[in-house]
């Protein structure tokens, strides 16, 4: 009987994780635990950003404790031998008590802040014109309650915690940059942040990484 070439032993190939590229690495802990964290996964999808370089966590906390989270993750980090070239929170104004202390320790700790006043669905309303029009608590609906009524007219189908509004969103994304760049310039020059928003800046910011890497 003939026997059977041999076959080498079987090697278990462990799966590689994603390759760590030649630019910045990021960490972006979200206040939100799904629409925020959707939001920056698909920018970088679009944009082909390596997930061992940028990390998007959704805390789901108020903002001073998603702070202390940010901090204490980028501290576990650099215990491993890595460390984040930045470190991101991004929160809401709204009505949340620990907004002023967040910004605080997010100052003093060296982390920077996306802020929105009064939610994150203010950028996204950006996508459709300027507007300087300020959020006010209503009929027992916070300002950021109200935003996102407003927002569900101009995008109908809009639903907190859905995948895809970057891709569906995309084609108005350089005006919401220029209209949320210059709320911002007012709402600095006039002492007014209701409303207005930083999220632009890391959304910029985010999608230069390669290209300046």
């Amino acid at each position: 009987m003939v026997r059977g070439r041999r076959r080498p032993p079987r090697q278990h190939l462990a799966r590689r994780g994603p390759r760590r590229e030649a630019y910045d690495r990021v960490l972006i802990v979200c206040e939100g635990e799904c629409t925020e964290p959707l939001y920056f996964q698909d920018l970088m999808a679009r944009y082909r950003l390596s997930t061992a370089n940028v990390v998007v966590v959704g805390s789901g906390s108020d903002p001073r404790t998603l702070v202390r989270e940010a901090r204490e993750r980028r501290r576990r980090e650099a215990r491993q031998g890595e460390k984040y070239d930045r470190v991101y929170c991004v929160f809401d104004r709204d009505e949340h008590a620990t907004f002023d202390a967040a910004c605080d320790e997010a100052k003093s700790s060296g982390i920077c802040v996306a802020r929105s006043w009064p939610c994150f669905e203010f950028w996204l309303r950006l996508h459709f014109g300027f507007s300087r029009q300020p959020y006010m608590r209503s009929g027992g609906r916070t300002a950021g309650q109200v935003c996102l009524d407003e927002l569900r007219k101009l995008m109908p189908g809009y639903a907190k915690a859905a995948g895809g509004i970057f891709h569906r969103l995309e084609d108005r994304l350089e005006s919401a940059l220029g209209h949320a760049a210059r709320t911002l310039t007012d709402a600095k020059a006039t002492g007014e942040l209701n409303p207005s928003t930083e999220v632009h800046e890391l959304v910029r910011y985010l999608m230069s990484l390669k290209s300046n890497g």
